[in-house]
């Protein structure tokens, strides 16, 4: 059951354990860049709760998913109750994630020079993009496809949920396009921390898309339903 449980995990911990490194590496190569502070904390210190806050999060999925892959514990011991503790718990993680990023650019503020007119453009066409792809997924799926229903409710073999949506149009549609919304912070703020961050989210997602989500569906669809 272990082996099921950590299946590809020995990947995501060591490419973890890489990205970690290189956020210090650049923080110590570059400490101009990591100045200012806010509410009484510096720019590294939210940094670092950022970082470890989606390192949590995505660990929390993958045991969540996981475990009810092998063994049905939630649905079977708190059928009605199971999903909406764990649907509760992702998206708290998942607005402290956000919100992090967020505390970063207000710590690190105007730090690097970037042009008005490059933030809100940029920051416009980031938004664009993220509505376009929020308002993808909802009309084909929901916000419980997205957090992992199917690994606590009985599905249609056919029934591929998010798979299913605009990663028809473009092939990982989801995790190219869902994490650009958190470089917002720092393109409107010029906080090269905050941008920093976002990267880690963005590669970090792609990890978790790899060596959790992509083994995990394998073993919940057939080969031939998405």
């Amino acid at each position: 059951m272990l082996k099921n449980i950590f299946e590809k995990q020995d990947w995501h911990f060591a490419l973890l354990a890489l990205l970690v490194v290189s956020v210090n590496a650049i923080m110590v190569l570059y400490p101009l860049s990591f100045t200012g502070v806010f509410w009484g904390l510096s720019t590294g210190t939210w940094l670092w709760i950022g970082v470890f806050t989606a390192i949590l999060h995505q660990i929390y999925i993958m045991l969540i998913w996981r475990i009810q892959l092998e063994t049905r514990w939630l649905t079977t011991n708190l059928p009605r109750l199971g999903f909406i503790a764990y649907l509760i718990d992702y998206t708290l993680m998942l607005a402290a994630r956000t919100g992090a990023i967020i505390l970063v650019a207000a710590a690190n503020r105007e730090v690097i020079f970037i042009p008005d007119s490059f933030r809100w453009v940029g920051s416009i066409i980031l938004g664009i993009v993220f509505t376009w792809l929020t308002y993808s997924v909802t009309k084909s799926s929901s916000y419980k496809d997205l957090a992992g229903a199917v690994f606590f409710e009985s599905k249609d073999p056919n029934h591929c949920g998010i798979q299913k949506n605009i990663s028809a149009v473009v092939p990982g549609a989801v995790y190219i396009f869902g994490p650009l919304s958190f470089y917002i912070p720092g393109l409107v703020l010029a906080s090269p921390a905050s941008l920093l961050l976002a990267l880690f989210n963005h590669i970090y997602i792609w990890i978790h898309y790899c060596y959790t989500e992509a083994p995990s569906l394998k073993r919940v669809y057939s080969s031939n339903s998405c």
